[in-house]
Formats: structure tokens, sequence, C-alpha cells
């Protein structure tokens, strides 16, 4: 009988172990999977803010000051919404095929004017540094918004985790009635960089798809020999123009290398 009873003691003890361990690795479980669900979103994925108006993100940057780095990425909203009102674009190429393996150049550049006293313009952004700042490799961006009457295409926010998108493949030349336009940059040593190249580079697409004009020569001639031919061609095209409602619709960031690519349409602004 005492050996029945210290048995059933010792199977109730084993019992309540095994009961304690089973519940112990259920909260742990279900404590570990809700940290991960809360970490699991990107800051990029979070909803922007749902307030009337336009909306300008602005990029920085990460400095060791975050009050440096909220300085920096709201003086780039200032300078898009700049931009938005007006901005000038020129854009020239070059290129050259020689008679050589060697005798090849291509050579690309161009610039922007825009009111650069971007005091003025930030005065007009609205924005929460509560909830409007997110940060993405090592750069800071903010989220702000401006009043407006001007019906522009819905923003759809700048991303890296979406797949990539379809404008992308086969960019539309308009969007609402308005011209449209993809920049593209490289990656550049600052992700801020890139984002910035990326939206100037949709500024030059949309004048470009507006009026290009282009020019070309090609020689051909012989060296010396009955047979001895050779040909040279050069050429370049040239683009200028202004545009006023230059808005970014989306901008999208490839994981795999961090090139930017940025969706923007605009207007042609009257003479």
């Amino acid at each position: 009988m005492r050996y029945a009873k210290c048995f059933a003691r010792s199977a109730e003890t084993l019992i309540f172990t095994l009961v304690f361990a089973v519940s112990f690795a259920f909260l742990s479980c279900a404590s570990l999977q809700q940290q991960n669900t809360s970490v699991s979103h990107s800051p990029e994925q979070a909803a922007y803010p749902a307030g009337s108006g336009l909306v300008f993100i602005g990029v920085s940057p990460r400095y060791s000051s975050r009050d440096e780095s909220i300085k920096n990425a709201l003086n780039d909203a200032a300078r898009r919404l700049s931009f938005f009102y007006s901005v000038t674009g020129y854009s020239a190429s070059r290129q050259h095929v020689g008679a050589t393996n060697l005798d090849i150049y291509f050579n690309f550049d161009y610039h922007l004017s825009y009111d650069d006293d971007l005091d003025k313009y930030l005065e007009m952004l609205k924005y929460n540094l509560s909830t409007d700042i997110f940060e993405s490799n090592n750069a800071v961006f903010i989220t702000t918004n401006v009043p407006s009457d001007i019906s522009m295409p819905v923003f759809r926010g700048h991303s890296a985790a979406r797949a990539r998108p379809e404008w992308i493949n086969s960019p539309p030349s308009q969007i609402d009635g308005r011209f449209a336009g993809v920049g593209f940059s490289t990656r550049y040593s600052s992700h801020s960089d890139t984002v910035k190249k990326s939206y100037e580079n949709a500024v030059i697409a949309i004048i470009e798809s507006m009026e290009v004009s282009v020019r070309g020569s090609h020689y051909l001639f012989q060296d010396g020999s009955f047979f001895g031919f050779e040909a040279a061609s050069s050429g370049g095209s040239r683009a200028s123009g202004t545009l006023e409602n230059f808005y970014v619709i989306e901008s999208w960031t490839d994981t795999t290398n961090l090139s930017v690519w940025t969706l923007a349409v605009a207007g042609k602004k009257p003479q």
C-alpha cells in the first residue's frame, strides 16, 4: 500500500510537471509570435497621413543628431514642393562611334532650375514628428502634407517591401491626363542621394517626353587602300522645358541593389 501511495504521488508530480512545461512552452511561443508580429512590419509599409491635400516625402542621410536629420529631410520635402510649383530642366546627350574599338564614348548630363528659397515652402508643410518619420537604409524620411485644391493622382507611397511595380516594366506616358515619367538611379554611397537622383531623373524623363531635338552625322572614308573603307558616326540629343505640378506618385527601392525608381506626373508650364 505504501508503494502504491508513493507511485500515485509520483504520477501526480509527473503530470503536474508535464502540464506546467506545456503551459510554459505555449505561453513562450505565443509571446514570441506576438513579438515577431510587432516588428515584422517595415516602417515603409505604414499608412501615410490621410489628411486632405498633397503628400511630399523628404529624405536625408541619418546623422548622429536626429534633429539635423529631420531638418534635412524637411528641406528635401520643401524642395519637392518647390518643384511642384515650377521646375525647369535641361538635358543633353552625346555619343560617338569611331573606326576603332576604342574610339567610342557616351556622355549625358542635365541641369535643374527651381526656386531654392525653401523657407516659404517649409512653412506650408504639415507633419507630425511622432508619426510621420521612418528610417530605411541609413536614410531618414519624413512624410508631409500640403493643403491644396489642385486635383492630383493618388499618392501611393515609398516602399521597398512590395514586388517590382508594373509601371517600371511598362512606363505610362500619361496618367489622368498629365504627362508621366519614370526616373531611375543606381545606388549611391548615400541612399538619400539615390532617392533624390531618382526623382530628379523623373523630371528629365517627363521633359524629354515632351520635346527632344536630335542631331547626328555619319562618315564613310577611305584609309588609302582600295578596300580600306572605315566608318564613323556621332550624334546627340537635347531637351529642355519647364514643368508645373510635378508630383511624385510612387517610389520603389530594389532591395537587391538599392537602386531607386520613381513614378511622377507633371504638366507643361505655359510660356
